[in-house]
């Protein structure tokens, strides 16, 4: 609406000009001055810092929403609340597309990033929580353009962050100097899927005082024998003879071998429960018992590779050809 009052105006003043009317183009540029001004400030929100990153340390347990709305309040004060636009998406944002008349500011969630290598070196959670200066969010996408998609075209996007110094640090943002992106296909998505459910099993596992509630909500999201669901879904996906002729045979055995170890870990969770459980839970332990046998026993199916499940007073998983 501004932009066609502008544009009449600026008419306006032109045939004033042709018509010589000189007298009446100081009354109308009244009108269009304000609008220019407040052009050139939406222009400069941020000024210097205008599409800078950085990476804020808050306390555990800070949502979004908190911060969002802290930075709505803190921006709003200078520019009018009215004028500040959070986008809460982790995709990359095209500036074009973007209404120039509000100050946008992007919000995502991120956690420390570490490599394999890093993994072995940072054992304990001092390790892991100091001297950070990598971290990393993720974006689902498909190559038909949405964000959701079954299992076969689930691809993911990881973006990993470098900031200038690190965490913690004497301020509480960092500003971010590197980013590296990578693309991971939906054979890759599978197996980073495996591979977070297996560390998060074996760090519940190693625990010093061990989570029972977190535990048991973990080996039943893991143990989960359902057509759609659960660590059987990428099997069933990429696995199956039918399917895993399309893959590359790298890409293959690194799922298989993901899977290997995730059955170990399910098996090590699964002994530990039945040590800790009081008897009021001993019917509920049986079922999620009973589910294992039988992923196991398909999976095993699925990869032609046998699976020797013996029962002494816990349960071991002894893979082989």
């Amino acid at each position: 609406m501004q932009e066609v009052l502008l544009e009449l105006l600026e008419q306006c003043v032109d045939g004033l000009w042709k018509a010589e009317r000189y007298e009446v183009i100081s009354e109308i540029s009244k009108l269009i001055i304000p609008i220019y001004e407040k052009r050139r400030e939406f222009e400069s929100f941020f000024e210097e810092e205008d599409g800078k990153e950085y990476i804020y340390k808050e306390p555990k347990l800070t949502g979004l929403s908190e911060i969002s709305l802290r930075l709505v309040k803190l921006y709003g004060e200078k520019f009018g609340t009215e004028n500040v636009k959070i986008i809460q998406d982790s995709d990359k944002v095209n500036v074009k597309e973007l209404d120039p008349k509000y100050a946008h500011i992007q919000v995502t969630y991120v956690k420390p990033y570490f490599d394999d290598k890093e993994l072995t070196e940072r054992k304990t959670e001092f390790e892991r929580n100091h001297n950070i200066n990598r971290f990393v969010f993720e974006a689902p996408y498909t190559l038909s353009g949405k964000k959701q998609g079954c299992i076969e075209e689930q691809c993911k996007r990881r973006t990993i962050l470098t900031t200038s110094n690190s965490f913690p640090y004497v301020k509480k943002r960092i500003p971010i100097n590197y980013e590296q992106q990578i693309n991971l296909k939906p054979i890759d998505v599978a197996t980073d899927e495996i591979k977070d459910k297996t560390a998060e099993l074996q760090k519940l596992c190693s625990s010093a005082d061990v989570d029972m509630i977190q535990l048991q909500l973990k080996l039943q999201g893991c143990v989960s024998v359902q057509v759609n669901a659960g660590p059987l879904a990428y099997a069933r996906a990429f696995l199956n003879d039918s399917q895993a002729s399309k893959y590359p045979p790298k890409k293959v055995n690194e799922l298989k071998d993901m899977f290997r170890k995730f059955i170990q870990a399910c098996s090590i969770a699964l002994e530990l429960n039945e040590r800790l459980i009081k008897e009021d839970q001993i019917e509920y332990h049986e079922g999620l018992k009973s589910n294992f046998r039988d992923m196991v026993k398909e999976l095993s199916d699925i990869i032609h590779e046998q699976a020797s499940i013996r029962v002494v007073e816990n349960e071991n998983v002894i893979w082989g050809p």
